[in-house]
This record gives C-alpha cells, sequence and structure tokens, in this order.
C-alpha cells in the first residue's frame, strides 16, 4: 500500500494514502490528524514551538484521557524514535464494548515540542496499530516551521 507525506509544521511524517487529514493551526501549537476511513483509529501530531517539557505534555494527554476513562490501564514508555529520545504512555482503556488501546510519545527538539498520539480499536482492523505504529517511526524533524508554508503532500 502507498503512502503519504505530510511536510509541514517542521515535522514530516509517512501515512497511508487511504487516511483522512486534517490540520489546525492555533499561533504557536498545530495539529495534524489522520484517521481511518472507518473511524476505528486515529493518529494526531501536536507541535508546540513553545517547547513544553515533553513528560508534562505526555502526562497531560494521559490526564486528559483518564477524565474520560477513569479504569484506564497506562504503562510509560521511554523509546527512541528517528534519533529522538521521547516520553509517553501505552494505554488500553474499554469503551463503547469494545477494547481500546492507546500510544502516547513526546519529545522536544531546540525549536518544538512533538505529541504523537494514536488510537485504535479492537473491532478495526488488525494493520491499524502497524500502521500507526508506523507513522510515529517515520516522525522526523524539519527545519522549517511551516507558518508559510503550504501543507505539501506527496505519494510516496
Amino acid at each position: 500500500m502507498a503512502n503519504q507525506i505530510y511536510d509541514n509544521h517542521g515535522v514530516r511524517f509517512e501515512f497511508p494514502e487511504t487516511w483522512e487529514l486534517e490540520e489546525t493551526d492555533h499561533g504557536d501549537v498545530a495539529t495534524v490528524a489522520v484517521s481511518v476511513p472507518d473511524g476505528l483509529g486515529f493518529a494526531v501530531i501536536t507541535t508546540d514551538v513553545t517547547c513544553p517539557d515533553p513528560a508534562m505534555a505526555s502526562e497531560e494527554a494521559l490526564e486528559a484521557l483518564k477524565e474520560e476513562y477513569p479504569d484506564l490501564d497506562a504503562s510509560p514508555v521511554l523509546e527512541a524514535i528517528n534519533g529522538q529520545a521521547t516520553t509517553g504512555y501505552d494505554i488500553e482503556f474499554f469503551a463503547l464494548d469494545m477494547t481500546n488501546s492507546a500510544s502516547v510519545r513526546c519529545f522536544r527538539t531546540p525549536r518544538r515540542t512533538v505529541l504523537l498520539f494514536g488510537q485504535w480499536s479492537d473491532a478495526g482492523s488488525d494493520q491499524t496499530p502497524d500502521q500507526i505504529r508506523q507513522i510515529f517511526l517515520s516522525m522526523e524533524e524539519t527545519e522549517s516551521a511551516g507558518d508559510d508554508q503550504d501543507p505539501s503532500m506527496d505519494e510516496d
């Protein structure tokens, strides 16, 4: 299956060509969401040029999920992604009679903090967790801030 390439807001990553993309830009914070057409899996990448602490950003993402799903299980994770030391969580929770999983990873560079959040349901495709993992692993910081660029999406 071919991939598309997202390259804007100081990050570059690959995602499946059949997935839908949505961007929002709120000044210092930009968010890119890519989702499975059936809605049972997605990844959200947030960049913040104010460079908040990655551990705090990961914790805030976890706390937001805990507000919605107080009985979730979370395990802390430290992992390298493309040479970046990330902090985050692997999460499991039950919702809408389905088992759901999520991954949070976050890193900071001198230019920005990047938060990666992926979520999928066991009712979705067996490929979705691996596709989200590949999005995370393809993540690269780029030189540009993306403030005056149009999103570039090319087929790989």
